[in-house]
């Protein structure tokens, strides 16, 4: 807080004791004085603080802004703004009437002045409110590496990278490293032995789609899984996919049988049409000479009309029944048609659900095995390296140092600096903690050290 605003305070401050002091202590004066020694409490509490501190994202601030109008013997209090605000991602604290204030990059008693004379600017006020602003709650700092509890904390006022790695838990070796290392290798194997089985459980489903995509007639298993078939879960597993296999494959040939049956049954409708529509064509020829020979008499005199008029009748309903049989034809080659269709779109939806089922299983197979690989590093580390190098940094000529690094935005750029034990951590920080490994803990990853507890 500046002096400038601290003389200003006091006067205000005296002003309002003076003021409540030429009252009764009862009624208003005893407000009056009780306004002007909490804002007083106020403003000291905000000046208590670390005057170099910048606000920033994740910052929580309480506000308190009074003001004494001398019109009405009163001192205002601004409750919409006497409340806790959070400083937002993008550097600004948002405020009732305000809006947005920036926020980042100030001290406490920049944003006071600065809502101070945001208030008066806005709303025309002769001079500008008091404003106390106070930190509640700083944004964390984080610490990851060689500590037993690596995260995110809660910032404390002048925090060191010591009492910083202390509220982590600690560097990793002191208290019970022994019996967390083996809660580590416990876990690890566990961890290691799922993403086994999930891998073993891929290779068998991706053999199975494969031998579906080439529409083979058995699966064909890789020799790592045969060679497991004694293993009872392994077992289960390649019989599950063979069932499944034979049970995808009797459902597409029993779909494409019904299919080809309804097919050999439209082929008769057609050969049946057919034959209808020669017959029908035979006895309307027929008919056609037998009205041509009637109407030759009829136009004689030699027979009677009603015989002419019954043969046209006839001849129309013939029409009739040829146009129906021919659209009945078309109708039945048509059904031929969509049952060839239907077989050849089963044959592609198996196919494309085959391929999509077997991309997202070589991506997960894929996966569990960088799992697998990091496992069996995090699993020899837990066995080998930590235990090597917690011996190595308790012997009583142990060189080893841990190396500390703040990772700081600093002006807006992200900067990596070497850090000490008592270097200040600043809100936002994040503390790396390294130790360096002895000669005798860099060893190359044995290829079984997984199966191997005594590697």
């Amino acid at each position: 807080m500046s002096s400038g605003f601290r003389v200003s305070h006091a006067r205000g401050v005296r002003r309002f004791i003076a003021i409540a002091a030429s009252f009764p202590l009862h009624g208003l004066g005893i407000c009056l004085l009780a306004a002007a020694l909490l804002f007083h409490s106020v403003q000291g509490a905000a000046a208590q603080q670390t005057p170099d501190y910048k606000l920033g994202p994740q910052d929580r601030v309480r506000l308190l802004v009074y003001e004494w109008r001398t019109t009405l013997n009163a001192v205002f209090e601004w409750t919409s703004l006497n409340a806790e605000f959070t400083v937002g991602a993008s550097g600004a604290v948002s405020l009732p009437i305000l809006g947005e204030i920036r926020a980042a990059g100030s001290t406490t008693s920049q944003l006071a002045r600065a809502i101070g004379e945001e208030l008066k600017s806005r709303i025309g006020l002769s001079e500008a409110p008091k404003v106390a602003v106070e930190v509640v709650i700083y944004r964390p700092f984080y610490i990851a590496g060689a500590v037993n509890r690596p995260g995110e904390f809660p910032y404390r006022p002048e925090l060191t990278v010591l009492q910083a790695i202390s509220i982590a838990g600690g560097m990793i070796g002191s208290g019970d490293s022994a019996m967390r290392l083996n809660r580590e290798i416990i876990t690890t194997l566990g961890d290691s032995e799922a993403q086994e089985a999930e891998a073993n459980g891929l290779l068998a489903r991706k053999a199975r789609l494969e031998a579906e995509l080439k529409n083979a007639d058995k699966v064909v298993f890789p020799p790592e899984l045969e060679k497991r078939k004694s293993d009872p879960a392994m077992a289960t597993v390649m019989q599950q996919e063979l069932a499944i296999f034979d049970s995808r494959r009797n459902a597409l040939r029993t779909e494409i049988d019904a299919l080809e049956q309804l097919k050999v049954f439209l082929a008769k409708g057609v050969e049946s049409l057919e034959a209808q529509t020669k017959a029908q064509e035979r006895e309307r020829d027929l008919t056609k000479k037998e009205l041509e020979n009637i109407a030759s008499l009829v136009s004689r005199g030699l027979a009677a009309s009603p015989r002419q008029i019954e043969l046209e009748r006839l001849m129309s309903r013939m029409e009739g029944d040829r146009l129906r049989l021919q659209t009945e034809l078309l109708r039945t080659k048509q059904d031929i048609s969509r049952a060839d269709l239907s077989i050849v779109e089963a044959r592609n939806r198996l196919s494309n659900e085959i391929a999509a089922s077997l991309r997202e299983t070589q991506t997960r197979l894929e996966q569990a095995i960088v799992r697998i690989s990091t496992a069996d590093r995090l699993l020899y580390d837990s066995r080998v390296t930590y235990p090597n190098m917690l011996t190595a940094r308790q012997r009583p000529d142990s060189k080893l140092k841990p190396i500390y690094r703040i990772v700081r935005r600093v002006d807006g750029q992200v900067k990596e600096l070497s850090a000490s034990e008592n270097m200040a951590v600043e809100p936002g920080d994040t503390l790396t903690v390294e130790m360096p490994l002895p000669e005798s803990a860099v060893m190359p990853l044995p290829q079984q050290a997984r199966n191997n507890p005594s590697q």
